[in-house]
């Protein structure tokens, strides 16, 4: 390398020039005391505002809960119910798994505990159900080991869960039944297949994913417009007249409202025949004529 050659620092040696010279602060950002100002009370109480603002009511809340989770509202009354009486948060966490056997989510017991609670649904409370006092203290323990006394730490204060007056409201409200009979009222073009779906799983070894697609798939109304088995397996089971326990099954509901479906198809059968009838002597009428 010659001697008229430079480093890459050589090149800036005669360069006067300070990058944050021209960097003045604005004063509006400094406080007295030179530090960074932070955002302003109003600004701080609107950002707050703007997070947690809500002015639904706990029905409103609670309804909103069940329609954005609408496929876990079996497990969500589930919890409703068993909550009716004081559980500990362990019990919940032990139902939820029983609920969702067959039924696998990413919600746990605690993430539907915690739900529920926001919404207005479930609440935390003592054993006997009174109010969770959070800032209670707790008290270690004291033992004592070959005369000398010690504090030995306690686990914590147990929580507890238990239905509210708007959560067992709203799980007293709740109609399965009455989901059902609309659903077949609407779906009446499709009555044979219901009727079907519903005897086939009435067994105790219930029906298999096959067996009801085959059951389905064989009836013709369920080719124009095409319905596959789910259409009809989740119709049902948002109603509560089927349930998924490692096969379809239907439930006390789907019973019920099976009996209802057979009743209304042999009307129609009645009245079907009699409007035939009536034809029929219509024509032997006007032929005699």
């Amino acid at each position: 390398m010659g001697q008229d050659s430079q480093t890459a620092p050589d090149l800036f040696d005669d360069v006067d020039y300070d990058p944050l010279l021209d960097l003045e602060p604005d004063e509006d950002d400094l406080d007295d005391g030179g530090g960074q100002l932070a955002p302003s009370g109003d600004v701080q109480a609107k950002m707050l505002y703007e997070q947690k603002a809500d002015n639904r009511t706990p029905e409103e809340r609670i309804a909103d809960l069940f329609e954005s989770l609408e496929p876990r509202r079996r497990v969500l009354l589930g919890i409703l119910d068993y909550l009716d009486e004081p559980k500990r948060s362990d019990a919940l966490q032990d139902k939820v798994v029983e609920l969702q056997e067959y039924d696998h989510s990413v919600y746990s017991g605690y993430d539907y505990s915690l739900l529920l609670e926001e919404a207005g649904a479930i609440r935390k409370a003592s054993e006997d159900g009174s109010e969770f006092d959070e800032e209670e203290e707790q008290l270690p323990d004291v033992v004592e080991v070959d005369g000398e006394r010690f504090y030995k730490p306690t686990d914590g204060k147990q929580v507890f869960w238990v239905v509210t007056d708007e959560g067992r409201a709203y799980r007293e409200a709740d109609d399965p039944f009455g989901r059902l009979t609309a659903l077949l009222s609407k779906d009446e073009y499709y009555h044979e297949i219901y009727r079907d779906v519903l005897t086939a799983c009435e067994s105790e070894a219930g029906q298999t994913i096959d067996g009801l697609t085959a059951i389905v798939d064989a009836n013709p109304r369920s080719k124009n417009p095409r319905r596959h088995s789910s259409y009809f397996a989740k119709h049902l089971e948002d109603c509560g007249a089927l349930r998924w326990a490692g096969s379809w099954k239907t439930t006390e509901v789907g019973t019920k409202g099976l009996e209802l479906l057979l009743e209304q198809m042999a009307e129609a059968a009645e009245k079907a025949a009699a409007g035939e009838d009536g034809n029929v002597e219509n024509d032997r009428a006007t032929e005699g004529e």
